[in-house]
């Protein structure tokens, strides 16, 4: 649970304190306003990210400033604790430094002991891009998720990310000295050299690479198997239950054997091309009306904007469900001017399945939130 957050420099506030109830919390103001900026800071606390498909960490720093900061007290198992995030261009008065840093009670920490300790669950409009934008839009989601839950995933991801990036770079180098070789009819080139240069980084992305693949896919199982989310809830205007949904998750698995196989391939475009940099997943629309037109539908290709929402409504209440059964906390749900993408009677699923979790909500105009919520709700004006 979050009890305030304090900006400094960050997007467009320059300097701003939020407190914030236990239960359910409105922020409401025009566009522009700052309402989904807020929502980005406590995110940021969370998971040291932005929710932003292009979260440009430098962006969220106010223009002609070189420094922000967000700084926020949680409470957690009774106990309050201090998170802070300090970002920076690079260079802050002439001096090179880091980007992104992390204090806990006033410490500096490393991403993996910080991220996780605020666990928080982010849907807005944007979220649709799970369903139809880009692959690396769909990794990124399942990084967030398991950021919060798994130290040793943050650990592994971020090896494989530097394992990745070296091993690209020597396997441009072997393309360059191939080339090198052929063009001055260089007849001594010793294949095996390459090969060493390679062996370190390949089990390093092995090791790693398979412990990712394999929590991306607990955590997509978990959601196959949450169905019941939606269980003996109809739409007011149908009398069919909800419809099931499915993930089929396209994994890259990364092996010796597939390293193997695609040597000469990686080599000549000078890129890795297996290993779970190159994952995507797929929902799958499974109900009677499916079957009857053939079978299930994959909703990037053949779903409606109604079937779409829905589909990313129920990724998100299963991602909460298992951030609360991984971690045994209840996380904090954002929802961010999602109430003016949903009708009626999703606008009540959502209030109906919250139930006490804390929530964070923004909105433009006021008349679209429920009046059972607007009971017992702090409100924000900004």
């Amino acid at each position: 649970m979050i009890l305030n957050i304090s900006l400094k420099n960050f997007r467009n506030y320059k300097e701003r304190e939020f407190s914030f109830s236990e239960k359910r919390n409105l922020i409401v103001g025009p566009n522009a306003a700052g309402k989904t900026n807020l929502l980005e800071s406590v995110y940021l606390l969370s998971t040291g990210k932005s929710f932003r498909v292009k979260g440009v960490e430098s962006e969220m720093i106010k223009s002609g400033e070189e420094i922000a900061r967000a700084r926020g007290e949680v409470e957690k198992r009774g106990e309050k604790i201090k998170l802070e995030i300090v970002l920076t261009r690079g260079m802050v008065m002439g001096e090179k430094t880091a980007k992104k840093r992390y204090f806990v009670n006033g410490i500096g920490k490393k991403a993996s002991d910080f991220i996780g300790i605020l666990k928080a669950v982010y849907f807005g409009p944007e979220d649709l891009d799970l369903i139809v934008g880009s692959p690396s839009g769909r990794r990124k989601y399942l990084d967030n998720v398991l950021f919060q839950v798994d130290s040793e995933y943050i650990r592994s991801s971020l090896s494989y990310e530097k394992g990745l990036r070296t091993r690209n770079k020597i396997l441009e180098e072997i393309r360059e000295a191939r080339f090198q070789a052929k063009t001055t009819n260089l007849l001594n080139y010793n294949l095996e050299i390459e090969r060493k240069k390679l062996f370190f980084w390949d089990q390093l992305l092995i090791k790693n690479g398979n412990y990712i693949t394999a929590k991306r896919e607990e955590f997509i199982n978990f959601l196959n198997n949450r169905r019941e989310i939606f269980d003996g809830l109809r739409l007011e205007s149908q009398s069919e239950k909800f419809p099931c949904f499915n993930i089929e998750y396209d994994r890259s698995a990364i092996s010796t054997e597939r390293l193997a196989q695609y040597e000469i391939e990686e080599i000549a475009a000078g890129s890795t091309l297996v290993g779970p940099h190159r994952d995507d997943f797929k929902v799958i629309l499974v109900n009677k009306e499916a079957s009857e037109m053939g079978g299930a539908r994959d909703l990037a290709v053949y779903g409606s904007r109604g079937e779409q929402r829905l589909a990313v409504l129920w990724m998100k209440l299963g991602e909460l469900s298992f951030v609360k059964t991984k971690t045994n906390e209840e996380p904090i749900l954002l929802l961010d001017d999602i109430f003016s993408e949903l009708d009626l009677a999703h606008r009540r699923l959502v209030y109906d399945i919250t139930g006490e979790t804390q929530t964070i909500i923004t909105t433009a105009d006021m008349e679209i939130i429920d009046e059972q919520w607007l009971k017992d709700i702090k409100i924000i004006k900004l």
